[in-house]
């Protein structure tokens, strides 16, 4: 006698794993984990940018900065733009290194301390906060 379990249960299996099977893609698709090394990548990634001159790019890595107005947007992209160049007066920055971090997983942020090494082999070292907000990382 057949109860219909074996067919609705292995539906139900079969879903699950389907389910699962793309619950674990997710973090892949959206870019960033919640990892050491994934932070530290992001921090130097937004810090080359900074040092490279993109200030629209760097401005769009900030947390919200998708939220803010455009004029806003449009002076801090000044801002950034104005600290870069006062950076290449200083011979300009060869190298960021990321050289430790912290993460806290109870409100998903961490803390990567940075070196910008310059043409000069000054060395200068920035804390950067960041968030890990809608599977990606971004300054705070």
């Amino acid at each position: 006698m057949k109860t219909g379990f074996t067919s609705i249960g292995s539906r139900c299996i079969a879903c699950a794993v389907l389910m699962l099977t793309a619950a674990g893609c997710v973090p892949e698709e959206q870019g960033d984990t919640f990892t050491d090394e994934s932070v530290r990548q992001a921090a130097r990634h937004y810090y080359t940018l900074y040092t490279r001159g993109d200030a629209r790019q760097f401005v769009k890595g900030m947390a919200g900065s998708e939220s803010f107005a455009e004029d806003y947007r449009e002076q801090m992209r000044n801002v950034v733009a104005q600290a870069a160049k006062g950076l290449e007066r200083k011979g300009g920055v060869v190298r960021v290194e990321a050289i430790s971090d912290t993460l806290y997983v109870a409100d998903s942020t961490a803390y990567v301390y940075l070196d910008l090494v310059f043409a000069d082999s000054v060395h200068e070292q920035i804390g950067v906060p960041m968030a890990f907000i809608g599977g990606y990382w971004k300054m705070k």
